[in-house]
């Protein structure tokens, strides 16, 4: 696994693919509406038991509640470096499906193109805030790790952005305009195998843009935490720390019930999952360094997708409605998009 905190945050950081290891590309977005989502994902490495797998997926919800999922399995991937860009390509040696994307290598602007049978469009990004580490830092420094939690590496290339989304998926046009963003994981073992619980958060509430998350690792039992908050393009508070101190900044999340919306499998499917327990989430970020307290309430507004990670997880993504600010000044309303993993009782 690459640990480099140096190497650029779009370059591959798995050389070497055994029957566990994975490296995964994600892109996530919700409409400014919270009604509409979607999550794509660009894997190399082992998938679904698949060794060696280079794959696409993308799930999408309209606004209707309307929902899609695609799965494809491709022949070829490719990683492209520029003096300008970096290009990632999943292709069949047919040519018929090609998922791709571009990014500016200052993380500025990013683009991902489909062309299938299926699936035609695009899906663009554009940053409003810096790339971090886990923990906050911004990239590029020496100082900090790509190590979020044992066997989980992490990288935010684009930490809030505001999304734009055209597609034809089957006939049907899904359109969106909203927040998103992008980041990177690489394992040696499958996420269902070294990870437990997770929450993570992305969202622009105001002049703020926040990043969050809740995990505990199934590899030592211990949960780790990183918040970051941005604002005017700069990180103005991170953390890592989930008790309340005197001395060091820290935040909490907490699950909520209260909330319109429980994530749940979609209409019709065949085999009905439990609901996710909980409807959002109470986050507090405190700066004791600066006497500065933020909360926000997330609540769910719509599921991108739930279903099963294996026998004892259920993973989803999805749209949230967000409010919140310092406390004691003006408070603010925005969206979120996001992900949940929880163990099936």
């Amino acid at each position: 696994m690459g640990a480099d905190p140096l190497t650029h945050f779009d370059s591959p950081m798995v050389n070497v693919f055994n029957s566990t290891a994975s490296e995964n590309w994600s892109f996530d977005a919700a409409s400014i509406n919270g009604k509409a989502s979607i999550v794509l994902y660009l894997t190399r490495g082992t998938v679904a038991t698949v060794v060696g797998a280079q794959r696409g997926l993308i799930s999408v919800s309209w606004a209707n509640g309307t929902r899609y999922m695609e799965n494809v399995f491709v022949d070829t991937s490719t990683l492209t470096t520029c003096p300008k860009t970096t290009s990632g390509l999943w292709t069949t040696k047919a040519g018929d499906i090609s998922w791709g994307f571009t990014a500016s290598n200052d993380f500025k602007q990013s683009v991902v193109t489909i062309k299938s049978p299926t699936i035609n469009g695009t899906f663009k990004l554009k940053s409003r805030g810096p790339s971090i580490y886990p923990g906050g830092l911004v990239y590029p420094n020496p100082r900090a790790s790509v190590l979020f939690a044992p066997e989980m590496y992490w990288q935010e290339q684009f930490t809030v952005a505001d999304a734009e989304v055209h597609l034809d998926i089957r006939g049907t046009p899904f359109i969106l305009h909203g927040v998103g963003g992008r980041d990177k994981n690489w394992n040696s073992r499958p996420w269902a195998v070294i990870s437990g619980n997770w929450d993570m958060v992305r969202a622009i509430v105001g002049p703020y843009g926040i990043m969050l998350w809740n995990y505990t690792s199934s590899v030592d039992g211990q949960s780790y935490f990183s918040a970051t908050i941005i604002e005017d393009n700069k990180v103005i508070f991170r953390t890592t720390n989930q008790k309340a101190s005197r001395s060091e900044d820290w935040g909490t999340i907490r699950l909520t019930n209260a909330g319109p919306l429980h994530l749940s499998s979609a209409a019709g499917s065949q085999s009905q999952l439990p609901e996710s327990r909980h409807t959002g989430y109470l986050i507090d970020l405190v700066s004791t360094k600066r006497d500065q307290h933020w909360q926000f309430t997330i609540d769910f507004s719509q599921t991108t997708f739930w279903f099963p990670a294996s026998e004892s997880l259920t993973v989803g993504q999805f749209a949230g409605r967000v409010t919140g600010g310092l406390l004691g000044e003006k408070q603010y309303k925005g969206f979120a998009s996001g992900s949940v993993q929880e163990f099936v009782l």
